[in-house]
């Protein structure tokens, strides 16, 4: 191992300023972007389509890779920005406002829950400013791979009632018929629970408080108390589901691998 012993140009990055490959698409400077579930940066679809897409931010300039040449486009990952909004209040200052298009935001998530940023100033119903950075965090949540780590994972037998303090762990569950009970929603909380079971053979599931919810991840219909779950007939091992708190319904579906369906 050698030391300096002289001055070094050591490549840098701007911080709150990514650089990714573009995919078959064209994005326009200031629109809000994503990442799609090949892992290029795609113009954010609406809503409905947007399943598998992960928040980037705001493009920092256009791109035309409609073509499929091999190209990048730089995207601002902090800072706050004016956007239109669908139909927002000044009480919700503070709040995780969501996508509703790669221009707009709203307080109410729509069937795929992207959220955007937090609205930090309310300027009309139909406009504010957010600040994206932990929308950003958000969407930064490692990915469980089809083959986790298992050191990191924390492994239950039976029903287990998760903790507060527990927020950022992942667990795991090889038990059939088991629940995973939430704590009350606290803007922030994550939770990752993953089913290790043999093919086929654990029905997994995880449940809000009872003034809570669980949405997003294109499940339509969220309501209060209703838990979600892996079913058993369609689950593979290391099937997995990440959750955050949005500190105010209840929790926001960030990922999610296998079939999940909401309480009947």
């Amino acid at each position: 191992m050698t030391v300096l012993a002289a001055d070094r140009e050591t490549a840098r990055k701007e911080g709150g300023l990514k650089n990714y490959q573009l995919g078959t698409d064209i994005i326009y400077k200031g629109g809000m972007v994503g990442i799609n579930p090949a892992g290029y940066l795609m113009e954010m679809p609406v809503a409905a389509s947007a399943v598998g897409y992960k928040f980037a931010g705001v493009a920092a300039e256009q791109v035309d890779n409609s073509a499929a040449g091999t190209k990048y486009a730089n995207v601002y990952t902090e800072g706050i920005f004016l956007f239109t909004a669908t139909s927002i209040t000044q009480a919700m200052v503070g709040q995780m406002m969501y996508l509703v298009d790669d221009n707009i935001f709203d307080d109410v998530p729509t069937t795929v829950c992207i959220p955007v940023g937090i609205l930090v100033e309310y300027v009309s119903a139909t406009s504010g400013w957010i600040k994206i950075d932990s929308a950003v965090d958000v969407a930064k949540q490692p990915k469980i791979a089809t083959v986790p780590n298992l050191l990191d994972l924390v492994t239950k037998t039976d029903n287990y009632t998760v903790l507060v303090s527990e927020s950022g762990y992942a667990f795991a569950l090889a038990t059939d018929a088991k629940v995973f009970t939430l704590p009350a929603t606290e803007k922030g909380l994550t939770y990752t629970f993953v089913n290790t079971g043999a093919a086929a053979g654990v029905l997994m599931s995880v449940s809000p408080d009872a003034a809570d919810l669980i949405k997003g991840g294109g499940l339509a219909g969220a309501t209060d108390n209703k838990d979600i779950q892996n079913t058993k007939a369609t689950m593979f091992p290391y099937d997995f589901v990440t959750l955050v708190g949005n500190g105010s319904d209840g929790w926001i579906i960030t990922q999610k691998q296998g079939v999940w369906a909401k309480e009947g």
